[in-house]
């Protein structure tokens, strides 16, 4: 387990060092979290301090949760960065843990291979982001579901639903891996979470509905397969045999998590469908939190020899793609004052 830990914080430095830290804070959406973290919504308070040219409505995209743990621990892009370097590594540990306990395999494979081996995750867990703390609440809600344990799995939902809207996509999850028992009444807790959030948004901004009124930002489409569509507003690529990689990886792995676990299966499934409806060009982020349960599918695969060859040889492209994509997903700032004031 610590070989995970030492690895997480090691890897992530070997990417800072490089780049420089104005860098690491620049890439987006950090600084819209520590904004968050400042002004709690107030849009007259982010118009007056801040320059980013977006409209005021933008900011409940973000929930609230991470903006919350930001503003704990000092409220500054370094907080922001920080607590992502911690959390990356407790969730290493934590898959460790639980396929260690479960017997999915090498645990050891399974926590280096979710630190590395999708696409975009080195470069989300160096920089300001909410996705590994997310990841973290999920596959705790996972496995306390599993152990039946639903209160605590309630929790974990909850705190999931609070750091990211997909956190939703638990409850029907947990009902479907049930086959509808009552004994989980505890994981209404989850949508209690998004209503709560709801609520706050109408106390800090006057409207309830500021989520689905903040912009372009939830990319859903009526239709499957609509990131295929160049002419979407976020798309804007036809050079995307990328993302096809991505959905079949990702099909086998979650089909194959039906055989260890039903409620991994679920998570897997029902979250996996949704991305199909994305239209966005980054859906190796997007992907993120079903990465766990498409390791668990694949844990026989990973524990081939050749497969663990590759994947260590793939370590030098990944480092050269994460340092590249982390030079230039950025938002040049050209005042910090506000951002390091408290």
């Amino acid at each position: 387990m610590l070989i995970l830990a030492v690895v997480s914080v090691f890897s992530t430095l070997a990417l800072w060092v490089p780049v420089g830290m104005q860098k690491v804070y620049e890439n987006f959406d950090g600084l819209y979290y520590v904004v968050i973290a400042k002004s709690w919504y107030d849009k007259a308070f982010i118009g007056n301090n801040f320059s980013f040219p977006l409209p005021l409505e933008y900011y409940p995209a973000h929930f609230p949760l991470y903006p919350a743990l930001i503003w704990l621990f000092g409220g500054s892009p370094l907080s922001a960065v920080m607590i992502n370097l911690v959390v990356s590594a407790v969730t290493a540990l934590a898959i460790y843990k639980i396929f260690e306990e479960f017997k999915w395999g090498n645990p050891l494979i399974a926590g280096l291979v979710w630190l590395f081996a999708w696409p975009r995750m080195w470069v989300v867990r160096s920089i300001g982001s909410p996705e590994t703390l997310f990841i973290l609440f999920v596959v705790i809600a996972l496995y306390a579901f599993r152990k039946k344990s639903y209160w605590l799995a309630a929790i974990a939902g909850a705190l999931a639903t609070l750091t990211k809207s997909p956190g939703i996509l638990l409850f029907p999850a947990f009902v479907l891996a049930s086959k509808f028992d009552k004994k989980i009444w505890p994981t209404l807790l989850i949508p209690a979470a998004l209503v709560a959030v709801f609520g706050f948004y109408y106390l800090r901004t006057g409207d309830f509905w500021a989520y689905f009124n903040s912009g372009d930002n939830i990319h859903l489409q009526a239709l499957p397969f609509k990131v295929f569509d160049s002419n979407q507003p976020w798309v804007g690529n036809w050079w995307l045999e990328d993302v096809l990689w991505m959905y079949l990886i990702g099909a086998v792995g979650v089909i194959r998590a039906f055989r260890k676990s039903a409620v991994w299966g679920w998570w897997g499934a029902i979250f996996y469908a949704v991305i199909l409806f994305v239209s966005h060009r980054d859906i190796a982020r997007y992907s993120l939190p079903m990465v766990p349960v498409v390791i668990l599918g694949l844990t026989d695969v990973l524990e081939k020899k050749e497969v663990r060859w590759a994947l260590l040889l793939l370590i030098i492209p990944m480092y050269f793609y994460s340092l590249n994509f982390l030079a230039h997903n950025t938002a040049a700032i050209s005042d910090w004052t506000p951002f390091f004031s408290r």
